[in-house]
């Protein structure tokens, strides 16, 4: 039997999940069928490695609707049972990074911020809902590169299929594929970097 790791990046798997609700499984039982579907005959799973970081719970400020306490909402309520789903589901194992908000700073909707550049909307169109903070993970990508490594020297595996698109992880697949280990992306309904398609 040949055995396959899956190295699934959380972060695209939001993304997908927000784009094409109707066809991916926002649940660790989900995932563990989207990656076990890649299987080939006499193929088995190693592992199922997802990356993510856990939700930012501090407070601020926001500019429109004043204090927020972020672990009082409910997408941070969503985001926890989703990590919890993942941590029961067999063969899953959940590396996590963290969250941090970056010095502070929010953000205009990026739609929104079109149509006031084109002068579709005012200032005053703007609501609460179109600005939200600069979260960002942290130590993920880094996690996700080191894990590759140390797959591949170790030789833990015979294949490794790669749930992402970001061009940030090519060092770390490219060093897969020179140890011997065939390699398969899964962009999932997103266009991956060129050069990590390429290898």
């Amino acid at each position: 039997m040949s055995r396959v790791t899956f190295v699934v990046d959380g972060e695209l798997h939001a993304q997908a999940h927000h784009f094409r609700s109707k066809a991916f499984y926002f649940d660790g039982q989900g995932i563990r069928r989207h990656c076990l579907s890649h299987l080939a005959p006499g193929e088995t799973v190693g592992r199922i490695l997802f990356y993510d970081a856990l939700p930012f719970t501090g407070k601020g400020e926001h500019p429109l609707s004043g204090p927020m306490d972020f672990s009082q909402t409910p997408l941070i309520a969503r985001k926890q049972q989703f990590l919890q789903s993942l941590r029961v589901t067999p063969e899953i194992t959940l590396r996590l990074g963290r969250s941090a908000w970056q010095a502070g700073q929010w953000q205009l909707d990026a739609n929104r911020l079109g149509e006031l550049m084109a002068g579709e909307i005012s200032v005053n169109d703007i609501e609460a809902g179109d600005i939200y903070p600069d979260i960002r993970q942290k130590g993920v990508d880094m996690l996700l590169g080191l894990d590759i490594a140390a797959i591949a020297y170790k030789k833990q595996t015979d294949r490794l299929v790669i749930v992402a698109n970001d061009a940030d992880y090519v060092p770390a697949v490219k060093l897969a594929r020179e140890e011997g280990i065939k390699v398969v992306l899964d962009p999932l309904w997103t266009r991956a970097a060129e050069d990590l398609r390429e290898h």
